[in-house]
């Protein structure tokens, strides 16, 4: 069974992108875990598993776990395994960089084959905007994270751009997805010609 991890930075349009992949039958995520409260719209054993704190304190329980702006996140061991038992199903991750990094490394028990998707806008002024406008509290740590989060992009084969409309955006990750040639052509150069600097002046 093929593991499809896929991470962006913070308001990449990661979640988006996602919620519509998973409009399609064939598509299943698998859901972590968090201590953060829900946001607007968000269901628990839905969108996440909302824990407490101490839920965390069994690290037997889950494959990774991590702080992430003063929250625990994390994903449970039988959440996966289950997942990947569902014949003919495509299982996406929502992982961000430290977890597919641990998992990456160290967790090659979970499936033979994992298929590493990274989504960013085309410009670093885009996320700042982004970021900004949502006008979060932690709006200045959220775009040093950018930075951080940065240095991990060798672990991703594919990329893919959010600085196109959001149905090309859309098809283009599905076009991985679904093994579309063309479109791993095309997200597997974008991350090969990504360069880390001229993003960060843009």
């Amino acid at each position: 069974m093929v593991l499809y991890i896929i991470s962006g930075f913070t308001q990449s349009g990661k979640t988006t992108l996602i919620n519509l992949l998973l409009k399609d039958p064939n598509v299943i995520r698998i859901i972590t875990c968090t201590t953060r409260k829900p946001r607007e719209g968000e269901r628990d054993k839905v969108d996440f598993y909302f824990l407490k704190e101490e839920d965390f304190k069994d690290k037997n329980k889950f494959i990774e776990t991590a702080i992430v702006h003063g929250n625990y996140y994390g994903t449970l061991l039988d959440e996966v395994k289950n997942k990947l038992k569902q014949e003919g199903k495509k299982v996406v991750w929502n992982l961000d960089v430290q977890g597919a990094d641990f998992v990456l490394k160290n967790r090659n028990d979970i499936t033979k084959e994992v298929v590493t998707i990274f989504i960013a806008p085309a410009k670093f002024t885009t996320l700042i905007q982004r970021i900004r406008l949502k006008g979060d509290v932690n709006s200045e740590q959220r775009i040093e994270s950018v930075r951080k989060e940065i240095n991990y992009l060798s672990l991703y084969k594919y990329m893919v751009s959010t600085s196109t409309s959001l149905g090309e955006s859309f098809e283009n990750l599905k076009g991985i997805v679904f093994n579309d040639k063309d479109k791993l052509k095309k997200a597997e150069d974008l991350m090969k010609n990504f360069n880390v600097d001229r993003f960060l002046r843009s």
